[in-house]
């Protein structure tokens, strides 16, 4: 029998979750209920997340399901279902010493690094604990010098203050190195925090949209985005149709087609909207 065309077939969606598909720990049912619809219709559905692969446990209790998926800010895609990397990028092994080089540089930084599936902590400050204990992951403590051998997807440096997180990268841009440097953000307990990430040259959301595109064979016109911050940018702009919520940078506002409700109102479930009425 031939199977019913569904609305999204071959499309993507591109779904950033701290600002956009969560907001301290809460998801809008709505955009649950919206997410299954766009998926039945024969969509993908990717999470495409500054946050590791661990880190979106609470995510996925209460979505169920989710298409392959973009973590570490394009680092990887990881494949949930199956429980397997399908594309990642590693920061060279001659890179690893800037970890040091940032405990050493003076300025409080709590330092995590990411290596696939597991996550250490290299320096422990108060807001390294905060992160692990908000995105439900252990990263035991250890010295840059016994995780040395490992594949480092990214490194994830918590800061106190912004002008602290400009401090340290105006300190990093003093070595050589084969990394990009990206400024992240969430909302825990209300509060705002601020994230300074290494990651390897020329990766980001997009660079691992433009391959998760080519894996689940997405088609012309069918590539959608929504994302609230800076490491959104070029996932937005890549595109085809993107969206972020109205409370957002107004910066980051000016590169969407569709401004949506609050994250906490229900912003992705508003997008999801909007694209069905376009697609009808």
């Amino acid at each position: 029998e031939v199977k019913e065309m569904g609305l999204f077939d071959n499309c993507l969606l591109a779904c950033d979750i701290d600002g956009t598909l969560m907001i301290n720990g809460y998801i809008n049912p709505i955009n649950v209920e919206k997410i299954e619809y766009f998926m039945s219709e024969g969509g993908s559905f990717s999470i495409s997340t500054g946050r590791s692969v661990l880190a979106i446990s609470d995510v996925l209790n209460t979505l169920k399901r989710v298409s392959p998926s973009i973590v570490a800010n394009g680092c990887m895609i990881y494949d949930y279902e199956n429980e397997k990397i399908v594309y990642e990028n590693v920061l060279p092994e001659s890179d690893h010493y800037l970890a040091n080089e940032i405990i050493n540089s003076g300025i409080k930084a709590g330092i995590e690094v990411h290596c696939g599936t597991n996550a250490y902590t290299v320096n422990r400050t108060e807001l390294v604990t905060e992160h692990q204990v908000y995105e439900k992951f252990d990263a035991p403590d250890v010295t840059v010098e016994e995780i040395t051998n490992k594949k480092w997807h990214k490194v994830i440096c918590a800061l106190d203050s912004a002008e602290e997180r400009d401090q340290l990268k105006a300190h990093m841009l003093k070595y050589e190195s084969n990394c990009d440097f990206i400024e992240t953000c969430a909302v825990i307990g209300g509060e705002f925090r601020n994230y300074f990430e290494l990651v390897p040259t020329g990766v980001s959301k997009a660079s691992a949209l433009k391959e998760l595109c080519k894996i689940l064979n997405i088609k012309e016109g069918g590539l959608f985005a929504i994302g609230d911050y800076y490491n959104d940018v070029q996932m937005l702009k890549l595109a085809d149709i993107s969206a972020v919520p109205c409370d957002s940078p107004e910066d980051i506002k000016a590169l969407a087609e569709y401004i949506t409700k609050t994250c906490e109102d229900g912003a992705v479930a508003d997008f999801i909207d909007y694209l069905t009425n376009l697609m009808r």
